[in-house]
């Protein structure tokens, strides 16, 4: 758990009362998980750790078609994506220079589902 991390969840039990769940939580998560023991809590802290890890580390894959030129994951925080730098082929029958690029895209996890948004072309490439 990184410093601020920690920093903000002593200050969401700063009052001595039961801790409060971040406001990014879903209802239905929060519902579910207050409804465990202390046993089952801990088990699954482990488990939201190491699925948090999996999916940080988790490679990003592209089309066949596709060449992936250089990963960069932006310090570990999955909501502000990852920069992925690829080239990708035009679509037109018997091109000859495909594929083109390289061309950067921001990627990041919604869910189990991976969103790409088109930053644009890589500068002083072709």
């Amino acid at each position: 758990m990184a410093y601020s991390d920690r920093t903000h969840e002593s200050n969401r039990i700063a009052d001595g009362g039961e801790p409060q769940a971040p406001a990014s939580v879903p209802k239905y998560v929060r519902e579910g998980v207050e409804a465990q023991d202390s046993s089952t809590l801990r088990e699954i802290a482990a488990w939201c750790e190491e699925l948090a890890d999996y999916r940080e580390q988790r490679s990003v894959e592209v089309d066949d078609e596709e060449e992936l030129v250089d990963v960069e994951n932006d310090g570990g925080d999955e909501s502000a994506g990852t920069t992925v730098i690829k080239k990708v082929p035009c679509g037109k029958e018997n091109c000859s220079t495909c594929p083109h690029g390289p061309y950067e895209y921001r990627v990041h996890r919604e869910g189990k589902d991976l969103k790409w948004e088109y930053i644009g072309p890589v500068q002083g490439e072709s």
